[in-house]
C-alpha cells in the first residue's frame, strides 16, 4: 500500500472494521428478526387464525349441520314418512320455516319409497338414478356415513353453487326412509372467508378427503390440491394428517409460505391457513435497510471526520518538519523536496534559475545590543519583507541563521530583483524596544545554468555574497561564471 493509501491506512483499517461490525450486526439483526417472526406465525399466528376459523365455521356450517342432524330425528318427519307422505304441504311449511336460520337457504326432504323431492314450495320433482342431477342422492342412501357434504348446484334456487349437507332419516329398526338436509350458499361462505384473510392477512381454503380444494374466498369450482404450484408435493402429508395442526412451508414464485393444516372431523374436510413469510418479512427487510443505510451515513460522517482531522494533523506536522518556525519560510528539507519540481517548472517557462545567498548585515551586534527577542523580530520582518517582492513560483529558504536562499527565474544576468530586495528593507525602519531599527542586507547573486550542481552554484553565490560583505555591506554582488573545473570533488 502507497500512495495516499498509506497516509490513511489507519482511518481504512477502522472503517473496514466498523463496516465488518455494521454488517455482522445487521446480519444478526435481520437472523435473530426473522426466526422471531417465523416462530410467531408458525407457533401463534397460524394455529390462532385455525382456531378462530374453527369458531366461524361452527356458526356457519357445523350448526347447519346440527339442525340437519335434528331434523333428521324428528318424529314428525319420520311419523310422516312412515305413515305415506299424506298432506306435503306441512313438509313443505316445515323446510321453509328452516330457510333464513344460519344462513340456510335451500332446505329439502328425499323420500326412500317415493323418491320424492320436497323444498319449501312443495315437491320439485321425482329423483332418478338415471338423472345426473341426482346421483348425490344414490350415493347418500348407500353411504354409511350418518351425512355427507357437497357441493352442487340448487335448482330450488337459481341454480346457485350450494355446500349441501345431506343427512340419512332411518327408523328404529335402521331402515332407510329418506335423506334430508340443508344447503348453505358457496358464496356467502367464500365473502365470510374473504373478510377473514382480509383481517387476518392470510390464506384460507378447505380441502376434501380426496384432496380437492372445494371451499375458499374466491369462490371457484373445486380443483386438486395437487395440481397447485408448490403445494402438490405436500397433498399426501396434508391429507394424511389428523385433528392436530401440520406445520409445513413450501416455496411458490420466488416467495415462502407457511402452512398449518388440521383435519375438522365433523365436515370430514382440512382447513387450511397459510401465510406468505416473504411478505411478512418486507418490513423487516425494509428495517434492516433504514439500519445500514443509517449506519453507513454514521460511518462515513465519522471517516470524514478521522480524515479530515488526519489531513489537519499531516499537514501540521509536514509544516513543522518542512517550515521554519520563527519566520514561515522553508527549511532546507522542504528546498530539497521542492526543488526538482521547481526546475522542471522553470524549463517549461524557458527561465534560467538565479540563486540569490542572502545574509543580514552586523546580525550578531543586533544580538548582542537588543537581545535575541528583537533579533528575532528582525528575522521575522526581513522574512515577510523579502515574501512581498517574489512571485508566486519563487521559493524563499533559510537556510540558516541570519541566512536566506531565494531560487527566482529570470532571462539573463538581472539584478533588479536583488537590488529591489535591498532597497526595500533598507528603507524599512523597525521598532525595537521602542527604538528605531534600521537593517540592511548583503546579497550574492548567482545564475544557475546546467550541468551546473547546486552545491557549485551555492558556493559560487556565497562567494559573491562574501565579496558583498568585504564590498562595504547593503549591496547586491554577481558570482564569478560557472566553470567546470570549480566544481567540488564529491
Amino acid at each position: 500500500m502507497s500512495g495516499p493509501f498509506s497516509r490513511y491506512r489507519l482511518a481504512i483499517i477502522v472503517a473496514l472494521l466498523l463496516l465488518a461490525g455494521i454488517v455482522v450486526n445487521a446480519g444478526l439483526y435481520y437472523q435473530q428478526g426473522s426466526q422471531d417472526i417465523r416462530h410467531g406465525i408458525v407457533e401463534q399466528g397460524l394455529p390462532l387464525t385455525g382456531d378462530t376459523i374453527f369458531s366461524e365455521i361452527d356458526k356457519s356450517i357445523l350448526r347447519p349441520l346440527s339442525v340437519a342432524s335434528l331434523m333428521a330425528n324428528d318424529t314428525f318427519l319420520l311419523d310422516w314418512l312412515k305413515e305415506g307422505e299424506r298432506a306435503p304441504d306441512r313438509v313443505a311449511r316445515y323446510l321453509a320455516a328452516i330457510n333464513g336460520r344460519y344462513g340456510i337457504t335451500g332446505s329439502f326432504l328425499v323420500s326412500e319409497s317415493t323418491h320424492r323431492y320436497y323444498y319449501a314450495g312443495g315437491v320439485l320433482k321425482t329423483v332418478s338414478p338415471a338423472d345426473r342431477e341426482d346421483r348425490w342422492y344414490f350415493h347418500s342412501r348407500q353411504t354409511k356415513q350418518a351425512y355427507d357434504i357437497a357441493l352442487d348446484e340448487d335448482m330450488t334456487n337459481g341454480g346457485k353453487t350450494t355446500l349441501f349437507i345431506n343427512h340419512r332419516m332411518l327408523d328404529g329398526k335402521g331402515k332407510l326412509l329418506g335423506v334430508i338436509g340443508v344447503g348453505l350458499p358457496q358464496m356467502e361462505l367464500s365473502a365470510q372467508l374473504a373478510a377473514h384473510e382480509q383481517r387476518f392477512q392470510r390464506r384460507i381454503y378447505f380441502i376434501d378427503q380426496s384432496g380437492r380444494i372445494v371451499l375458499d374466498s374466491s369462490g371457484a369450482a373445486p380443483r386438486k390440491l395437487a395440481e397447485q404450484p408448490g403445494l402438490g408435493d405436500l397433498a399426501s402429508a396434508i391429507l394424511a394428517g389428523g385433528a392436530e395442526p401440520q406445520k409445513l412451508e413450501y416455496s411458490r414464485d420466488g416467495n415462502r409460505y407457511l402452512l398449518t393444516s388440521r383435519l375438522l372431523p365433523e365436515l370430514g374436510w382440512h382447513l387450511l391457513v397459510e401465510q406468505n413469510e416473504t411478505r411478512a418479512l418486507q418490513p423487516l427487510h425494509a428495517a434492516l435497510q433504514i439500519n445500514l443505510a443509517i449506519n453507513t451515513a454514521i460511518l462515513l460522517l465519522v471517516l470524514i471526520a478521522v480524515v479530515a482531522t488526519l489531513q489537519h494533523h499531516q499537514l501540521r506536522m509536514r509544516q513543522m518538519a518542512t517550515t521554519d518556525p520563527l519566520t514561515g519560510c522553508l527549511n532546507r528539507l522542504a528546498f530539497m523536496e521542492l526543488l526538482p519540481g521547481w526546475l522542471r517548472a522553470c524549463q517549461r517557462a524557458s527561465a534560467e534559475p538565479q540563486l540569490l545567498m542572502i545574509d543580514i548585515d552586523h546580525f550578531k551586534q543586533v544580538n548582542d545590543k537588543h537581545g535575541h527577542q528583537v533579533g528575532d523580530q528582525v528575522l521575522r520582518e526581513i522574512a515577510e519583507l523579502l515574501r512581498t517582492q517574489l512571485r508566486g513560483g519563487d521559493l524563499l529558504i533559510r537556510w540558516g541563521g541570519e541566512e536566506f536562499v531565494a531560487l527566482v527565474t529570470s532571462h539573463g544576468e538581472d539584478d533588479a530583483l536583488a537590488e529591489r530586495l535591498r532597497n526595500i528593507v533598507a528603507r524599512h525602519v523597525m521598532n525595537a524596544s521602542g527604538q528605531a531599527l534600521t537593517i540592511t542586507i548583503s546579497i550574492g547573486l548567482c545564475q544557475w545554468l546546467p550541468p551546473e550542481t547546486l552545491e557549485a552554484a551555492v558556493a559560487r553565490a556565497d562567494l559573491a555574497l562574501y565579496a558583498a560583505k568585504q564590498g562595504g555591506r547593503n549591496r547586491v554582488c554577481h558570482a564569478q561564471p560557472y566553470h567546470p573545473l570549480d566544481e567540488p570533488i564529491a
